[in-house]
């Protein structure tokens, strides 16, 4: 196996762990995913990604799109602020339940 096939492959397996995300808002066809990710430096964040399902007419096939329509935008905007709106939330939660350190 090559060294880019075994990264490819440890980072695969690493992901598999935390695949579902902690958080989905979802308006119409509209949806974000909100993920609690950790940076190499082990900082923890959020982000979200978004997606538009869709079903074929002809064949009844369903998926998921990364791709948007204008006819998409008052969802978009909505779904982007209720996931950043959640996210800002879980910071402060988290912020909140970290053990404070007191000055003698």
């Amino acid at each position: 196996m090559s060294e880019q096939s075994a990264t490819k492959t440890k980072t695969k397996s690493e992901d598999s762990e935390n695949m579902d995300p902690v958080h989905v808002v979802r308006k119409g066809a509209i949806a974000a995913s909100v993920w609690k990710r950790q940076s190499p430096s082990g900082f923890a964040y959020y982000d979200f990604s978004l997606s538009r399902s869709w079903k074929s007419m002809s064949s009844e096939k369903m998926g998921y799109s990364r791709n948007f329509f204008d006819n998409n935008h008052a969802d978009l905007v909505e779904v982007i602020q209720l996931a950043s709106a959640w996210i800002s939330k879980q910071r402060s939660a988290e912020a909140g339940s970290e053990p404070t350190i007191l000055a003698a």
